[in-house]
């Protein structure tokens, strides 16, 4: 399966809202199989449940009754009800399902914190989830009889939420105990691995390979790592930079004559695609669809969506884009006219001692990415296969190694290196560099990138004032490896 994993939990498509760490916006097409969209609704339809088209509907400006009804159905214990409210009142979720299902067993629920009209039918809440303390914001669109779209996005802490850091020892004791109870109870299947300089602090697997067969994960274990597969593209392209082979105010035209000549290819620069800021949009959608099989390598993307033009003035605005670092690959695949998966094998992963990454799923010891929750079923995915804008496979211990190489300068030299993890620009309460994202948490800064999709969830953190460097990897989907770098990355020493 192609192109699910490049779905990102730090972008949205819709302008003026805050786009930090979005993980769904309904009305976008994901590219996930027709087949498993409608095995999925098949089976779900099929649960009992308390919830039916019969049940009243709130009048479309009740926003608040909305979002009422909706929170109770997802809070409820017996997940078959929240699985009647989506196919009485949400009909275009039925395809989500399995990842909602899979959100709603790990968080345990949400507690509503506030709530705001942003809308004339748009309702935004504030919710705290029940297991791990991470608040979120669910905005849903009202329509007549039915809730028209669901959007979960990521949202700061209370100034009133405070959580105590604990010396080093007590943080990772505190992780192990809690990784251990959600593994028990079938919650979180992945690697953790926590580093402070070259030490390995912490590294530990849970979970199971593959819902067919009792083969455990390992911290050897490979796993898709959706989005946080950009980081490599970023670093090969600041490769080229430093090699005088690229400058980063080249345009696509001037970098890759095979462009279409449009104003896009005139005016984004190889800085805007880096920073997310060259309106190049994204490729998921009704044309994506039709095409899918025929989209194997850059070079068929710009063929299919190379004509577009800018979603926004180059420059003017953050926009997450897959699109973009597709371009980004078949820039690096023309100056080095090397394949590009090839080139980041000869110039990364080799260089870095990455010997378990690469772009596609193998025979040997890789996690296969599942959705849903225990109570409902899990259900197997098909691996996903890589491209430049992500979907690649790699370990804990191989994502260890990769920060190991940028901090000792084998990848990069100081100044790229800087470029690299420096922010440029405002994407709601975080910011973009050239390639990662730069946030904090609990007061501690750090920069990577996350990878989200169904039966795909990634995390990479290096925190440069403590040294520490933190790998979430599972195939249970967002947000089991994101729950989990949030909470220890909030507990541990703000100075190692």
């Amino acid at each position: 399966m192609v192109g699910a994993y490049l779905s990102c939990p730090q972008a949205s498509c819709r302008p003026g809202r805050d786009q930090r760490d979005v993980v769904r916006h309904r009305s976008r097409t994901m590219a996930l199989s027709r087949r498993h969209f409608i095995g999925t609704a098949l089976a779900l339809a099929c649960l009992p449940g308390s919830v039916s088209a019969r049940d009243p509907a709130p009048p479309a400006d009740d926003a608040p009754a909305w979002l009422s009804r909706w929170l109770a159905a997802f809070n409820d214990a017996r997940a078959s009800r929240y699985v009647q409210f989506v196919r009485a009142y949400v009909p275009t979720l039925v395809p989500y399902l399995d990842d909602d299902l899979g959100m709603r067993e790990a968080s345990g629920g949400f507690v509503l914190l506030r709530s705001e009209r942003t809308a004339p039918r748009e309702i935004t809440a504030w919710v705290r989830d029940r297991r791990w303390d991470r608040f979120s914001r669910v905005v849903l669109t009202i329509g007549d009889g039915r809730i028209d779209d669901l959007a979960f996005l990521g949202a700061s802490p209370p100034a009133d939420f405070v959580v105590r850091r604990t010396g080093e020892r007590e943080a990772l004791a505190r992780l192990r105990r809690k990784l251990r109870t959600e593994a028990a109870a079938g919650r979180f299947s992945g690697a953790v691995l926590i580093a402070k300089g070259d030490d390995v602090l912490f590294r530990e697997a849970y979970g199971s390979r593959s819902i067919h067969a009792s083969r455990d994960v390992t911290p050897q274990t490979r796993f898709c790592i959706g989005s946080a597969g950009k980081m490599f593209i970023a670093v090969a392209i600041l490769q080229l930079v430093q090699q005088g082979r690229l400058r980063l105010t080249d345009t696509i035209a001037a970098s890759l004559p095979a462009y279409p000549d449009t104003p896009l290819a005139r005016t984004v620069t190889i800085e805007h695609l880096l920073t997310h800021s060259g309106g190049t949009g994204d490729f998921f959608g009704a044309d994506y669809e039709r095409h899918q099989a025929e989209l194997r390598t850059p070079s068929d993307f710009i063929r299919m969506f190379g004509e577009r033009a800018p979603a926004f003035a180059p420059g003017s605005r953050w926009g997450y884009s897959n699109f973009g670092f597709i371009v980004l690959g078949a820039i690096v695949e023309h100056v080095t006219a090397t394949p590009w998966d090839v080139h980041l094998e000869r110039c990364i992963f080799r260089v870095a001692g990455m010997a378990s990454t690469s772009s596609s799923a193998s025979d040997g010891d890789t996690a296969a990415p599942c959705t849903g929750a225990a109570e409902t079923g899990l259900r197997a995915l098909p691996f996903y296969t890589g491209l430049p804008a992500g979907g690649g496979y790699s370990t804990v211990e191989d994502l260890h190694r990769f920060g190991v190489a940028l901090r000792d300068g084998r990848l990069l030299d100081g100044d790229r290196l800087d470029q690299l993890v420096r922010p440029r620009i405002a994407a709601g309460t975080a910011h973009w560099s050239l390639g990662l994202r730069v946030a904090s948490r609990n007061g501690a800064s750090w920069y990577g990138h996350g990878g989200a999709a169904p039966g795909v969830n990634a995390d990479v953190a290096i925190y440069p004032q403590s040294d520490y460097r933190t790998v979430v990897l599972s195939n249970r989907g967002h947000p089991h490896a994101l729950n989990v770098a949030d909470y220890i990355g909030a507990r541990l020493p703000l100075n190692g």
